[in-house]
């Protein structure tokens, strides 16, 4: 099985190889062109701003258009292979992941929202006794003061992650007719997909791309802090990245294909490998590995 999902990866990325060699190192090495190819390139790179200088200075750039630059442009690492290779050596550990259970961008968002400063157990204790308390968003809106508070009490910070919801679900891109909803989100391009969500107070890159990921099936990669330490153990980030700067690194170098399958690997084990847990803390003591699967790799 773990076979088979590595072919169907390299076969999808054999599409797209790149077009640079790239050592091990994670450094970036151009090839090498000939002296009078690089004099023709030079020319004609001349002459097309000399021909179209006047035309874009009169183009005003597209509204809305707020795509981050890459942090770290010449650190290659991690390779399309080396992300591959990866999510076989973690499957041969763990499994495959399996497919993701969807629920509505609005579930996924407060889900989410919920999770933030805890763990993922606890905050699915949280989000299940929301919904067995106050079943619909418009209750949630329409409850007492406090209420909704009580229900998500175990996941801490109540007050905070509540007053953020509800703050939410009172937005007019988000109140309709019905039931407050953000399914049209699924007709939008990722770029407004961000845009949106991200004017939202409380919701980072990494909610985004998590409702992103398992819910509108986009082709993102959050990191959390399992990813983020697991990363920079295995070079594939600079030691002092944050994890803003992780994410728009990893979410260009990681293949979209493996995406999600290493996305939810990596935090597997990252709660079970001792070698990978943050300060060597297992948060999944009875999954315990014995030898991580991930030395050796770069």
């Amino acid at each position: 099985m773990i076979a088979f999902t590595l072919g169907k990866y390299l076969h999808a990325m054999a599409k797209s190889a790149p077009t640079t060699r790239v050592p091990i190192s994670g450094k970036k090495t151009p090839a090498k062109a000939s002296h009078s190819t690089t004099a023709k390139t030079k020319q004609a790179s001349t002459a097309r701003k000399a021909t179209t200088s006047k035309k874009d200075s009169s183009k005003k750039k597209p509204r809305g258009k707020t795509e981050a630059e890459e942090p770290y442009p010449t650190w290659a690492a991690p390779t399309p292979a080396a992300a591959v290779e990866a999510v076989a050596r973690l499957a041969s550990v763990h499994g495959l992941p399996s497919p993701p259970e969807r629920k509505s961008i609005l579930d996924s968002l407060v889900r989410t929202i919920l999770s933030q400063n805890t763990t993922d157990k606890t905050s699915a204790v949280a989000f299940a006794r929301l919904k067995e308390g106050l079943p619909t968003w418009s209750q949630v809106l329409a409850a007492p003061e406090g209420v909704a508070e009580e229900l998500v009490r175990c996941g801490g910070l109540a007050e905070v992650k509540m007053e953020r919801v509800r703050a939410i679900l009172r937005d007019d891109r988000v109140r309709t007719d019905d039931e407050p909803s953000l399914e049209w989100l699924h007709e939008r391009d990722d770029d407004e997909v961000k845009r949106v969500l991200t004017s939202f107070k409380g919701v980072g890159p990494k909610t985004v791309a998590c409702v992103m990921m398992f819910t509108m099936g986009r082709a993102e990669f959050p990191v959390d802090t399992h990813v983020l330490h697991i990363a920079k153990k295995l070079d594939w980030l600079p030691a002092d990245a944050s994890r803003e700067q992780a994410y728009e690194h990893l979410n260009r170098r990681v293949p979209n294909e493996c995406k999600l399958d290493l996305h939810i690997l990596l935090v597997e084990h990252g709660k079970c490998c001792a070698k990978c847990a943050k300060n060597g803390k297992l948060q999944k003591k009875e999954s315990a590995v014995d030898a991580c699967p991930l030395v050796g790799l770069s």
